[in-house]
Order: C-alpha cells, then sequence, then structure tokens
C-alpha cells in the first residue's frame, strides 16, 4: 500500500488545471446553451408572426375547430386571447430556459468538480480518525481539490510509515527486555547464591575462599553494570540525530586505513576505495565510522588471517563491504545475528553482550540505509547508508 501511495503521489504532475477554469468552461457552455435556446424560442415565436401572418391569422372556434381566416375578415376574441397567450410565453420562455440552464450546469458541475472530491475526503478522514490507514486517497483531477486530496495521501503515508515505525520501535523494545530479562538472570542467581554462602559461612570459610567468593560477585556486578550501561546506549541510539555532510571520499578511505590498522593488529588488512565518479558523499562521518569500526572489530574476533574492505557507490548509497576469512555463519546465525543480545553458540560463555550487529542494523536504519549479512569465502556484511 505505501508503494502505490508513492505512485499515486509521484504521477501527480506538475501541470494542474485550476478550478476556476473548470468554472469558466461550465459558464460559458451555460452561456451558449442560453443563446441557442433563445434564439431557437425567439425564431419560433416569431414564425408566428411572420410575413404570412399580414395576410392570414389562425381562428380557433367555440367548438374547438381550427381555421384561417384572412384579416379582412374580423377577428374573433379566441384569437385575440391565443396571440395573448403567445406574446405571454415570449416574455417567460427565456428567461425560464435561462433559469433552467443555469440550474442545469450548477448540478453537474457540483457533482462532478466538487461533490466527488468531498466524498473522497469526507471518506479519508474517518479512515484515519479510525486508524484504519491501508486504502489510498484517490486524486479525482489536477486541480485545487486534487492538490488537497494528494495532500491527504501525502498524510496518510506518513501515518502509516509512523505506525510501522512506532510498533517496530515497540516490538524491538519488547525483545530487547526480554533479552535484558533472560541475561539478567546468570549473574543475579550467581550473586544470590554467593551472598547465602557468605551468610551462612563465612565464620567457617577460610580467607582465600572469601577473597574467592567475593571475586565472584564483583565480576557478576561488573557484568550487571555493563548491562545497564548497554540499555542506556541502546537508548541514546534511538535518540541520535542524523547530521549529513559533505565528505571527500579520499579523507573517508584514510579514516578508515588509519582505523584499520590500528583495530586489524595481527591480522591482514586490506581497502579497496572503488568509488571514481564522485569526488564526495553526504553522510554522517560519525554513525558511519561508529558502523564500521563494529562491523571491524567484529571481523577480526573471527577473521583466521585476513580482513577486506571495500567502500562502493550504488545511486544515493554509500556502501561499505566487510568481509573476513573466517568459518562464516551458520544458518541459525544468519537469521537472528542481527537480533539483541544474539550469541553463537559457540560464545554462550564468551564476555561480549551479542548487541555489535544489532547497534549497526540501528545506525545504518537511522541513516535511511540497511545493514546485510551473508557468507562469501567467510562472513561478509554489508552496510548501506543513504545519502
Amino acid at each position: 500500500m505505501k508503494q502505490f501511495g508513492e505512485l499515486v503521489i509521484n504521477g501527480y504532475g506538475k501541470k494542474k488545471k485550476s478550478l476556476k477554469w473548470d468554472f469558466v468552461k461550465y459558464f460559458s457552455i451555460c452561456i451558449i446553451l442560453i443563446l441557442a435556446g433563445s434564439l431557437l424560442l425567439g425564431s419560433s415565436a416569431e414564425k408566428i408572426f411572420s410575413s404570412d401572418a399580414s395576410r392570414y391569422a389562425l381562428f380557433i372556434g367555440d367548438d374547438g375547430t381550427v381555421s384561417i381566416i384572412t384579416k379582412s375578415e374580423r377577428i374573433p376574441k379566441n384569437y385575440i386571447l391565443f396571440l395573448d397567450i403567445v406574446n405571454l410565453f415570449r416574455c417567460i420562455a427565456i428567461p425560464l430556459w435561462s433559469l433552467l440552464c443555469v440550474v442545469v450546469c450548477g448540478i453537474i458541475f457540483y457533482h462532478r468538480k466538487i461533490e466527488k472530491p468531498i466524498s473522497i475526503l469526507l471518506e479519508a478522514s474517518e479512515n484515519i480518525s479510525n486508524n484504519r490507514l491501508d486504502f489510498s486517497v484517490e486524486v479525482p483531477e489536477k486541480n485545487e481539490f486534487g492538490e488537497l486530496c494528494l495532500s491527504f495521501e501525502k498524510m496518510r503515508v506518513a501515518l502509516k510509515e509512523n505506525n510501522i515505525e512506532m510498533w517496530r520501535q515497540v516490538e524491538e523494545r519488547k525483545r530487547l527486555n526480554a533479552a535484558f530479562s533472560h541475561d539478567l538472570r546468570t549473574p543475579l542467581t550467581v550473586l544470590k547464591g554467593q551472598s547465602e554462602i557468605l551468610s551462612k559461612y563465612v565464620p567457617k570459610m577460610s580467607e582465600e575462599k572469601i577473597i574467592e567468593t567475593a571475586e565472584t560477585m564483583k565480576r557478576h556486578i561488573i557484568r550487571l553494570e555493563t548491562y545497564v550501561n548497554t540499555m542506556n546506549d541502546l537508548q541514546r541510539l534511538e535518540d541520535v540525530e542524523v547530521k549529513k555532510e559533505l565528505v571527500d571520499v579520499k579523507e573517508l578511505e584514510h579514516q578508515m586505513r588509519i582505523t584499520g590498522a590500528a583495530v586489524c593488529k595481527g591480522k591482514e588488512f586490506v581497502l579497496y576505495q572503488n568509488i571514481f565518479d564522485v569526488d564526495s558523499v553526504k553522510i554522517d562521518t560519525s554513525i558511519a565510522m561508529q558502523v564500521y569500526e563494529n562491523l571491524l572489530s567484529n571481523a577480526v574476533r573471527y577473521a583466521k588471517r585476513k580482513i577486506e574492505i571495500a567502500i562502493d557507490k550504488k545511486d544515493s548509497l554509500l556502501l561499505l563491504n566487510v568481509v573476513d576469512d573466517g568459518a562464516g555463519f551458520t544458518a541459525k546465525d544468519l537469521s537472528n545475528a542481527m537480533k539483541p543480545f544474539y550469541k553463537a553458540e559457540n560464545e554462550i560463555n564468551n564476555e561480549h553482550f551479542g548487541m555489535g550487529l544489532n547497534i549497526c542494523k540501528m545506525l545504518c536504519e537511522k541513516h535511511g540505509g540497511y545493514l546485510q549479512i551473508s557468507n562469501e569465502n567467510g562472513a561478509k556484511a554489508v552496510a548501506a547508508f543513504k545519502e
């Protein structure tokens, strides 16, 4: 439905007809009909009093018979009454015809140009007020009412996108809370068990055992603190404002080379810059570099010997490809790796929280792009940033 709405909006041309010209058109048709009818009625009445009437006259008798008499004969009162009726008809026929033309043209103009768009807008406003957004607002014509219908359609599309984004964030928050609660259980359980041991057996425990227990509790307290900080960081990510600026491609490449050399110590690091048609790109450098650093750190953790980076551009997207020669993603990893707090099966006891790819995904989407992962002689991640 969103795509249809975009087609409706994009298909609305810049050249539009004004409603006043439609009014002028219908008014002109009305004037033409009035003039044509007036001429026709006038000529019909004139025929009754044509040159032939200088010699003849129409006579209606008392018994209803019709006869023609010459003007030399005496004209009866019935004929004089008939002439009065004809004269009266000549006086009121043209105004009546004019009024009829105005009324009919006005009704047609209202029905075609006003009633239809108003009914479309009323139906649209009712659907929107009831939060029913899976429809499209028809744009009947390219005039002022058409622009109003188009504005309603743009509003509907924006509301639908906002609703989708809102529910996506709600579901994301639910998943985060569920994952957070699940991962908190382990350190809390350990702390609870260690505190019970201390409260019961501290008089009988050796100093070495007490220190060991205290160290265990300290590690899990630090882990809890890190969890809380991670959640705070995620909250801040939702409020990040994207600030796009023109960045020189060579300068961006230089920054990524320096970062890559620092992060990939002990591993072979290769960077390809494949943008040759433009000298600069419009992106938020801080967001792009944060994603780059996270993906690079992830690649270093799994790479055997080599990490390859490629900077490309496709249409309005800056593409950042990060490939390592490690074991790659499992089928389960490909489905879940970008979810919050996800860890691969061989990393369950690892200290990292499984938030790296999820954070990268959120930042890419903030920038109007996306994050994709796949296997290509190892693990591959593609981060896209919209200019």
